[in-house]
C-alpha cells in the first residue's frame, strides 16, 4: 500500500477516534468502512465487509465505564484486509476481514482502556491549573489530550495498514500473556459494572418486571438480541401509550379541581 493511502486512513481513523467523546455515531462499520474503501477504489466490498461487521457487532455499545471491542479500528482493518488481500467479498475475503477485524478489535479495546486509565492523571494537574486561574496551561492540557486521542487509533491503523504482514503477530508476542488474560478479564467484567451503574441511575420500581421479563426472553427462552428488541418495542410503546393516558386524566383532573375551587370563590365574592 502507498503511504499516501496508509496516512488517509490513518487520519481517518483518528478523527472517527472523536466519536468517543460525541454522539458515538462514526464507530458504526456501515459509516467507518465505506470511506476506506474510497480511498483503497474498491467501495463495493467495503460495503458488503462493513454491513458484515455492522450485523456481528450491532449490540455493541459502551455503556457507563464498559469499553467494548473498538469497531472504528477493526472496521478500518477488516476492509483493508479484504481489498489488499485480492479477495473481494468472496466467502474467503469476508472470512478473512472478520478474522482480522475481530482480533484487531480486541486489541485496541485493551489499549484504550489503559489510556483511559492513563488519562486520569492529567485531572489533578488540571485542576491545579483551574485554581490557579492558567488559562493557557489548561489550554496545552487540552491540546495533549486531543493529540492523545488522535493517535490512540490513528498510530495503530497506520501501523497495520502500512506494513501490514505479521504486525498483529508481533505485537501479541511482545505483549505478556498475563497481561493479556489480565486485561481481558477486566473487560469481561466492566460491562456487569456498567450495567449496574446505568440501572442505578435509570431504573425505576414500576421498571423492574420489564428487566426481567428481557432476561427471561434471553436466558430461558433463547432470543437473540433481535426479537428481543422488538418485543420489547412493542411493550415500550404500549406502556407509553398508557402513561400518555394517566397524564391527560391527570391534567383534566387539576384543571376541573382548579376550575370548581375557582367557582367556589366567585361564589363566595358574591355572598353578601
Amino acid at each position: 500500500m502507498s503511504l499516501v493511502k496508509a496516512l488517509l486512513i490513518a487520519i481517518w481513523a483518528g478523527y472517527c477516534s472523536f466519536d468517543d467523546q460525541g454522539p458515538q455515531m462514526f464507530r458504526r462499520p456501515l459509516l467507518v468502512g465505506p470511506v476506506v474503501g474510497l480511498i483503497l477504489g474498491d467501495l463495493p466490498t467495503a460495503l458488503v465487509i462493513s454491513a458484515t461487521l455492522e450485523l456481528m457487532w450491532m449490540g455493541l455499545g459502551n455503556m457507563a465505564g464498559y469499553q467494548t471491542p473498538d469497531m472504528i479500528v477493526g472496521t478500518i482493518i477488516g476492509v483493508t484486509v479484504s481489498i489488499t488481500s485480492g479477495t473481494g467479498a468472496t466467502p474467503k475475503g469476508i472470512a478473512a476481514g472478520v478474522a482480522a477485524a475481530t482480533t484487531v478489535a480486541v486489541l485496541i479495546q485493551q489499549l484504550i482502556v489503559v489510556t483511559r486509565v492513563l488519562k486520569q492523571f492529567f485531572e489533578p494537574w488540571a485542576q491545579r491549573l483551574a485554581d490557579k486561574g492558567d488559562l493557557s496551561g489548561i489550554m496545552q492540557i487540552n491540546i495533549v489530550a486531543f493529540l492523545i486521542q488522535f493517535s490512540i487509533r490513528a498510530v495503530p491503523t497506520f501501523l497495520f495498514v502500512y506494513f501490514q504482514k505479521g504486525i498483529i503477530d508481533k505485537i501479541l508476542a511482545v505483549v505478556p500473556s498475563n497481561i493479556l488474560n489480565g486485561l481481558g478479564t477486566a473487560s469481561s467484567l466492566l460491562p456487569a459494572v456498567g450495567l449496574s451503574i446505568l440501572m442505578t441511575m435509570m431504573m425505576k420500581g414500576t421498571l423492574w418486571p420489564f428487566l426481567i421479563f428481557g432476561f427471561v426472553l434471553s436466558a430461558y427462552l433463547n432470543l437473540g438480541i433481535l426479537p428481543v428488541t422488538l418485543i420489547s418495542l412493542i411493550f415500550a410503546v404500549i406502556y407509553s401509550y398508557i402513561m400518555e393516558i394517566i397524564d391527560k386524566q391527570n391534567e383534566m383532573g387539576s384543571e376541573n379541581s382548579s376550575s370548581n375551587n375557582q367557582q367556589v370563590d366567585e361564589d363566595t365574592g358574591y355572598d353578601l
